[in-house]
């Protein structure tokens, strides 16, 4: 009777962890709070991980390509990737503080940014913006904004 009763707990432990875990091989695993990607918003440095990834080439003197869309209030993740041979940033300035010349730009006019990122290397950040309008996307590395390397955001 004895002999019965482990096998019985033995086969109760063996369907558990098997209804417990994923039947496909390689599934991967839903993250938890502590493996989430983190949002930067203008109100809230963290949130839920992006479900929309847009992308972003640097070159001398221009991103490519120079205007992305994004939904308002939803999170999307940046892949920045400078394939140029200096460093540059990739900058969203408010809304209605759009600058024609470097010389405007103030860190006060900034919304979110993607900091300076070394020649031939990559950056993936994830956002936010809750405000629908199309915002300026600028290059603040010296001299790059006014050799035209700018874009827009437009989050609908």
């Amino acid at each position: 009777m004895r002999s019965s009763t482990v096998q019985l707990i033995t086969l109760a432990t063996v369907v558990a962890l098997v209804a417990c875990g994923d039947a496909s091989p390689g599934a991967a695993s839903t993250p938890d709070a502590t493996s989430a990607t983190p949002v930067a918003t203008a109100d809230s440095p963290t949130s839920e991980a992006a479900a929309v990834a847009i992308e972003a080439k640097a070159l001398e003197w221009h991103y490519t390509p120079d205007a992305w869309t994004v939904a308002a209030g939803e999170a999307f993740t940046l892949e920045f990737n400078n394939a140029g041979g200096v460093e540059h940033d990739w900058t969203a300035l408010k809304l209605e503080e759009d600058i024609e010349k470097l010389a405007e730009f103030e860190e006060s006019k900034v919304l979110l940014e993607v900091a300076e990122v070394p020649s031939h290397e990559s950056r993936t950040e994830t956002f936010t913006i809750e405000e629908p309008g199309t915002y300026q996307v600028i290059c603040t590395v010296s001299g790059h904004f006014n050799t035209g390397m700018a874009g827009t955001l437009t989050v609908e």
